[in-house]
């Protein structure tokens, strides 16, 4: 968060104190100071970043037949971060070393590992200074945007060139024979739309067959889809965030989309938002 405010006799903060913003009650954000700077001693400008900063930095987790629910509140034990609400998430992820490694990527890599096994997403985010992990089935808002007529900007983008495939390939070694298996799902269609897009991923030793063809399988639910993202200038609506799904309507048709970026602006008593939409 950056803020501008004027100097005065009784301005007097630090870096590391707690700053919150409220529209109408309405708790929108709260973080913790990491830069000030004054200009000719009549504006301070303020960066803030709520309490995921502090998770970007790295360690050491080594874990076994823990979800990523339990990964989450382990680490935020650890950093003596607040919790909010963490939805058990279920799938028990088998063993990993996370050697030297971003701790924001330790919890990402969970939530990917337990998406590509049960088929369910969790958005991470801080609640007004509390680490919370919810499902998108959480996270849905009763808000629809009118792209086709309310709006101050739009730009709309599709493409396969990035986290796209077609083509999932897996391997997987016996612990008792050391044969190493592979398994393959793949969309024909797609192939002859977009040429092969492969992803290849070798598994745990520990994984079975069984396991192993339900994770290429999801992960081809998953990447098999054309991405389509908008950006989207309104006027704001205080209750959105990153992480949040709502609808749109665009060329008269409604779409539910995940809002993958959400920028606030205040300036002159107008508040306006803009947004990176992803559809789901």
């Amino acid at each position: 968060m950056q803020l501008t405010i004027l100097t005065g006799e009784n301005i007097n903060f630090y870096e590391g104190d707690v700053i919150t913003i409220k529209i109408d009650n309405y708790n929108m954000f709260l973080g913790y100071i990491f830069t000030k700077n004054i200009i000719d001693n009549s504006f301070i400008n303020i960066t803030a970043y709520d309490s995921i900063r502090y998770l970007i930095t790295r360690d050491t987790y080594i874990y076994k037949n823990k979800t990523a629910s339990q990964i989450l509140n382990m680490i935020c034990a650890d950093f003596s971060l607040k919790t909010g609400t963490i939805e058990e998430t279920g799938y028990n992820i088998p063993y990993r070393i996370e050697e030297n490694q971003l701790i924001l990527d330790i919890l990402y890599t969970a939530i990917d590992l337990t998406k590509a096994f049960n088929n369910k997403s969790y958005i991470l985010f801080d609640d007004f200074g509390k680490i919370s992990l919810k499902s998108y089935d959480s996270m849905k808002l009763p808000i629809l945007i009118d792209c086709d007529n309310f709006i101050l900007g739009i730009k709309h983008k599709t493409s396969i060139d990035e986290n796209v495939y077609n083509s999932i390939k897996v391997s997987l070694k016996n612990q008792k024979t050391k044969v190493i298996s592979t398994y393959l799902e793949e969309d024909e269609n797609n192939k002859q739309n977009w040429g092969v897009l492969r992803k290849f991923k070798r598994l745990p030793n520990d994984f079975n067959s069984v396991q192993a063809k339900n994770y290429a399988k999801n992960l081809l639910n998953i990447h098999n889809k054309l991405n389509e993202e908008l950006e989207v200038v309104c006027f704001a609506d205080k209750k959105i965030r990153a992480g949040n799904l709502i609808d749109i309507s665009l060329n008269k048709q409604i779409k539910n989309v995940l809002v993958k970026e959400c920028s606030h602006f205040i300036k002159d008593g107008e508040h306006t938002m803009k947004l990176t939409l992803e559809k789901i």
